[in-house]
């Protein structure tokens, strides 16, 4: 849907609320499978519809730098699918391959197949990493995040009271000291 999200941190949560919730580690591995093609299949859409517009696309010009563009060109004119299916484990290039093959007419069947051949690995393998490591890890956040309020507290009142005492310190300083009446 567009949102900011490392597609992994997304699965391996999904693995996570798996092993707290009980549910089928098989069905979350299925339907992140099925997500992970949809978001793909979306990025080769975009870059279909845009054809070779998406190469100088405001919003995708970061992402596709010429070096970048270079590279990837040269990859689909030698091995079209088999570019796709080792983009799918290149996180800096998943997204502009992706694009690419769209833009450049990688038919979408030969893409939907070398997608779906890689896109199983990191589906169930995340998926599986997150239920069974995700509740030890957790774990582990969380006592680290309490001795992290622990540390954070005691610098916040080390800090107000120091403060404090140079206050006093200014205000005793300034303070005016009436001089003992002199007699004449």
């Amino acid at each position: 849907m567009g949102a900011p999200l490392s597609e992994e941190l997304v699965v391996i949560t999904g693995g996570l609320v798996v092993a707290h919730s009980g549910a089928s580690l098989s069905l979350m591995g299925l339907a992140a499978y099925l997500g992970i093609l949809a978001g793909d299949s979306a990025l080769y859409r975009i870059g279909r519809t845009l054809g070779p517009k998406v190469f100088s696309h405001p919003k995708l010009s970061k992402m596709l730098t010429p070096a970048r563009i270079t590279l990837i060109q040269k990859l689909f004119a030698r091995r079209g699918a088999v570019t796709v299916f080792f983009a799918r484990f290149l996180p800096g290039l998943r997204a502009p391959a992706f694009l690419l093959a769209g833009a450049t007419g990688l038919p979408y069947r030969r893409f939907l197949l070398a997608d779906a051949a890689a896109a199983w690995i990191p589906a169930m393998g995340m998926t599986w990493l997150g239920y069974r490591y995700g509740p030890t890890v957790l774990a582990d956040v969380q006592g680290g995040l309490r001795w992290l309020l622990i540390a954070a507290v005691s610098i916040a009142l080390i800090v107000l009271g120091v403060r404090f005492i140079k206050q006093r310190a200014v205000r005793a300083a300034t303070r005016v000291v009436p001089a003992p009446e002199s007699k004449p």
